[in-house]
């Protein structure tokens, strides 16, 4: 059955079906090229052209073009929470990028839904509706056809969905809720952090509101950004350090005491790059394990080391609420809270 139809009616009869197909469906002027290019607009289950004028009662159908992305399949694993004709969405895990890059052309998601599209014998190019950082879990939702693309991408600029965040920050946040309402910006161009900008300056206008799940009391320590190699710390390395190197580290104001860690979930009114990271950094509540902006927290072991309490940023995108873009429904997709969230605590 034709996802897009319509019934002409008797005031249609002026109009050419191209004008029609503008005036009731919500079709871009690409995609409009596209079907047309495609042989794909259909008058009673006929091929035609937009220059024909139908009659009443004629039925108008469109049929989007097949098309197939050809990333290399990779055997990663995928975990659908939601799928059909249009959309795949899946709960990615922590430790691989989207979409690939110069600097990463493989082991991404990308490569993995290529093969889950091989292994259920499906045929759709790729087309992420929103992206997550490399270490952050969550919602990852693919457009199955640039329609639905479309759709939802005008929802998200006219912030109709709703994007709901879990997310452990270090130190105990004292207010139950609040909203952080500063521009967001990339100060230094040759580095990938942002940081909070003045729109004047260049920074976009971003806002996130944030309400305390729990709190978890705990003697830690908590590693200033500025650390270095020199303390086993840097980017994708979190390394145990010594009680002695601690002592000295006290001393020269890099490593300092917390009393503990906070669950909370953010819902997101813009989707700046960083967003959370930067926001939940500018209130002095990193997200935890956060190496690139200072949210690494270490508890003392038995063996007198000062061991990270996680291997990576614990954010979570943990619901998307949208329209379906053909079936205009509600719909809610969530993905569970991965394991690693479960650090000596119940969540």
């Amino acid at each position: 059955m034709d996802k897009f139809t319509y019934v002409v009616k008797k005031e249609d009869e002026q109009y050419q079906i191209k004008d029609i197909l503008r005036h009731n469906f919500t079709f871009s002027s690409r995609l409009r090229k596209k079907l047309k290019q495609n042989n794909s607009i259909f008058l009673n289950g006929i091929e035609t052209v937009g220059w024909m004028f139908p009659k009443e009662g004629d039925i108008l159908s469109v049929r989007l073009p097949e098309e197939m992305s050809n990333f290399e399949p990779e055997d990663i694993p995928v975990y659908p929470v939601y799928e059909d004709d249009d959309l795949l969405i899946i709960n990615k895990q922590p430790g691989i990028v989207v979409h690939p890059t110069r600097g990463q052309p493989n082991h991404t998601m990308a490569n993995a839904i290529m093969k889950y599209i091989l292994d259920t014998g499906q045929n759709f190019k790729i087309r992420f509706v929103n992206r997550l950082d490399r270490d952050t879990s969550g919602v990852l939702v693919v457009a199955k056809n640039s329609y639905s693309q479309e759709e939802l991408t005008k929802q998200m600029k006219r912030n109709t969905t709703r994007k709901y965040y879990t997310a452990l920050l270090c130190g105990i946040v004292e207010s139950d809720e609040g909203t952080v309402n500063l521009p967001i910006g990339r100060p230094d161009m040759n580095r990938v952090e942002r940081g909070i900008l003045a729109e004047e300056d260049g920074g976009y206008a971003s806002v996130t509101h944030y309400k305390v799940l729990s709190r978890f009391s705990d003697e830690l320590v908590r590693l200033d950004s500025s650390l270095t190699v020199e303390s086993g710390f840097v980017e994708g390395q979190n390394e145990p350090f010594a009680e002695a190197e601690a002592t000295e580290l006290f001393e020269r104001g890099l490593i300092y005491k917390s009393d503990g860690y906070t669950l909370c979930e953010l819902l997101l009114e813009t989707g700046r790059t960083h967003q959370i990271r930067v926001h939940m950094g500018a209130l002095g509540h990193c997200v935890l394990g956060d190496t690139l902006y200072g949210g690494v927290m270490c508890k003392k072991s038995a063996g007198g080391l000062y061991v990270p309490l996680v291997k990576r940023q614990l954010l979570h995108a943990r619901k998307l609420c949208f329209e379906h873009p053909v079936t205009k429904k509600y719909m809610e997709a969530e993905a569970p809270l991965p394991d690693d969230f479960n650090i000596g605590c119940v969540l």
